[in-house]
């Protein structure tokens, strides 16, 4: 047990991360800043919400270029209905959900029963889904949210005093996340939808032979992903306090890139929610110290990019080793 756990993903990932960590704690000032800290986190509760239904579908061999898209679409839904229609904060929330429910259950559909790949719908889907979002707002933004609403994402569960390294809080995204990860987790390690999704991504027409319902499950990802948009559109609105239809760009791209540095193979087969979520950090906690460094944003962007050519190889590479072992 004690080797296995040794040669796992995530193990390697934590001790990446702790070493990043000490690294950046010695070189860098302010870094052990707590309150600083605490507050960055608060930025990785979108890609991180992102990220988790994204392991599942990439786990699949597919992908949903949509997702910042859908989440900008649910924010003006949203914020349009309280904002302009008067609707209470609890319905409108409840809408956003819907309509990225709805929009995610529209590339499942298209994907899984059409069977048109899954990169040319929701290429195409993003680009639908930004301009109904941009048609719907009129290019405004929605503001004068209630506080008890953009409690979700500025508020925190409980705080202590100031302490040697400054005062100590725990954010409310920060619990969410960690709550709705677990969830995945569990799914995706211990029910039939994280073994059917992996083995619908090792071989799917195997899957079909061993009476798996490829196109259904399929589906479902799809559609529990936009789910998942409608929720994030919530905290993303509730952290900057407005909806508008540029809400979320490139975050897609920080989801994928967050579940590949995870040890999620992109072309499907294997998946880790708690990889995708160490990765989650370890690429924020290199910006926030990068950052901190004084780095300018094009190097912060170029070493992101090397970190995920590197993560890509590497674990093509173990998957194409542990087949031969196989053999």
């Amino acid at each position: 047990m004690i080797a296995r756990l040794l040669h796992s993903r995530e193990t390697a990932l934590v001790i990446v991360l702790a070493v990043v960590f000490t690294l950046f704690a010695l070189l860098t000032p302010n870094f052990l800043d707590a309150f600083s800290l605490l507050e960055r986190t608060r930025y990785w509760i979108v890609p991180g919400l992102l990220a988790i239904p994204m392991t599942f579908i990439i786990a699949t061999a597919g992908i949903d270029l949509s997702v910042g898209a859908i989440v900008a679409l649910c924010a003006v839904v949203g914020g349009l209905l309280h904002t302009d229609f008067g609707w209470p904060m609890p319905l409108a929330a409840a809408a956003a959900m819907a309509t990225g429910t709805l929009a995610g259950a529209f590339n499942g559909s298209v994907s899984s029963f059409l069977r048109i790949p899954p990169l040319v719908v929701t290429l195409a889907t993003m680009t639908l889904y930004r301009g109904m979002a941009l048609r719907l707002s009129e290019a405004r933004s929605f503001s004068s949210f209630p506080d008890t609403f953009l409690w979700i994402s500025q508020g925190d569960l409980f705080s202590f005093g100031a302490g040697r390294l400054g005062p100590l809080f725990f954010p409310v995204p920060l619990a969410t996340l960690i709550v709705v990860g677990a969830v995945g987790a569990v799914l995706l390690r211990k029910s039939w939808i994280g073994r059917y999704t992996e083995h619908i991504g090792a071989n799917p027409t195997a899957a079909v032979f061993a009476a798996i319902p490829v196109p259904w499950i399929t589906c479902g990802l799809y559609t529990a992903c936009g789910a998942v948009c409608g929720l994030t559109a919530l905290f993303h609105t509730a952290l900057y306090a407005s909806a508008k239809a540029d809400a979320a760009t490139g975050m897609e791209l920080e989801a994928i890139a967050a579940v590949v540095v995870g040890g999620t193979r992109i072309s499907g087969g294997h998946a880790s929610v708690s990889g995708s979520l160490l990765g989650l950090c370890l690429i924020g906690m290199l910006r926030y110290g990068l950052e901190l460094a004084g780095a300018p944003s094009e190097w912060i962007i170029i070493i992101v990019g090397v970190l995920l050519i590197a993560t890509v190889v590497l674990n093509e590479a173990l998957a194409r080793r542990a087949a031969t072992r196989s053999l």
